[in-house]
C-alpha cells in the first residue's frame, strides 16, 4: 500500500478523534499523545511493509503499556508492567532485523494485554488467562523462526483480549464476540502459511478490540471508533499481499487501542 494512502487514513483518524475527544484531558494524555506522534513519524519514515509492521507492533505495545498503567490504580502490577517494558527495550536492542523487532512488538503487546486481563479478573477467568499464557510459552518454545513467533504472538494477543471482551460483556455483545472467535478458528483452518496466520491473528485482534471500544464508548467516541473500522475495511481492500494485510491489522489495532486509552483516561 502506498505511504500516501496510509498517511491519509491516519490523518483522517486523528481529525475524528480530536473532534470527538472530551474537553478535559486525563492524567495520561501527554503519554498517549507521545505514542501517537511516534506512530505518525514512524509511518512517515518507514520504507516498506516490514518497517511499517514494526511501527505498528511497537506502538501497539506502548499504548497497551499505558492502558495497563491506567487500570492498575492500586499499583499492584507495577513491577510486572515495568518488567514488560524492560523486555521491550532489551528485545529491541538485541533484534538484528525488522522481523525480530516485529516479534518483540507482538510478544510485549501480548504480555501487556495479559497484565490487563489479570487486573480485570475477579477470579472467574484465572484458569482461562493461565491457559493462554501456557499456550504463549509453549508456542514460543516450538517456533523455529520469526514468522512462527509472529503467529504465536498475534494469536495469543487475540486470545487474551477475547477473554477481556467476555469479562466486560453484559450479554449485549455475546453474539458479536462469538462471531470474531468463529472467524479466528475458520481463519486458522484456512490459512496455508505463517503469513496468512499472522493476518488472521492481527485482524481478529483488531476486531475484538473494536468490540471492546464500543462497549466502553459513552457516545463521545463513536465517530472515532467508526473511522478506525472504515480504515480497516478500506486497508484490507487495497492490500495486495499478506504483508500489507499484516500492516493494516497492526495499524488498526494500535489506532483502536489509542481510542480505548483515551476513553479510559477521561
Amino acid at each position: 500500500m502506498k505511504k500516501a494512502k496510509w498517511l491519509s487514513l491516519i490523518l483522517a483518524l486523528c481529525l475524528a478523534v480530536s473532534a470527538a475527544s472530551p474537553a478535559a484531558a486525563g492524567n495520561w494524555s501527554g503519554s498517549i499523545k507521545t505514542v501517537w506522534d511516534s506512530y505518525v513519524s514512524g509511518n512517515a519514515s518507514a520504507n516498506g511493509a516490514p518497517q511499517q509492521l514494526v511501527n505498528g507492533t511497537y506502538r501497539t505495545f506502548e499504548i497497551s503499556y499505558i492502558i495497563a498503567q491506567i487500570l492498575d490504580t492500586e499499583g499492584s502490577y507495577s513491577k510486572a508492567v515495568q518488567t514488560v517494558w524492560d523486555s521491550y527495550r532489551s528485545g529491541n536492542n538485541s533484534a538484528s532485523s525488522a522481523a525480530q523487532q516485529a516479534v518483540n512488538g507482538v510478544y510485549r503487546s501480548f504480555e501487556a494485554g495479559y497484565i490487563v486481563a489479570q487486573i480485570l479478573d475477579d477470579g472467574s477467568w484465572t484458569k482461562a488467562i493461565s491457559t493462554v499464557w501456557d499456550s504463549y510459552r509453549s508456542g514460543n518454545n516450538s517456533a523455529s523462526s520469526a514468522p512462527q513467533q509472529l503467529v504465536n504472538g498475534t494469536y495469543r494477543t487475540f486470545e487474551i483480549w477475547y477473554i477481556v471482551a467476555q469479562m466486560l460483556d453484559d450479554g449485549s455483545w455475546t453474539k458479536a464476540i462469538n462471531t470474531v472467535w468463529d472467524s479466528y478458528r475458520s481463519g486458522n483452518a484456512s490459512a496455508t502459511s505463517a503469513a496468512q496466520q499472522a493476518v488472521n491473528g492481527t485482524y481478529r485482534t483488531f476486531e475484538i478490540l473494536y468490540i471492546i471500544a464500543q462497549m466502553l464508548d459513552n457516545g463521545s467516541w463513536t465517530k472515532a471508533i467508526n473511522t478506525v473500522w472504515d480504515s480497516y475495511r478500506s486497508g484490507n481492500n487495497s492490500a495486495s499481499s499478506a504483508a500489507q494485510q499484516q500492516v493494516n491489522g497492526s495499524y488498526r489495532t494500535f489506532e483502536i487501542l489509542y481510542v480505548i486509552a483515551q476513553i479510559l483516561d477521561n
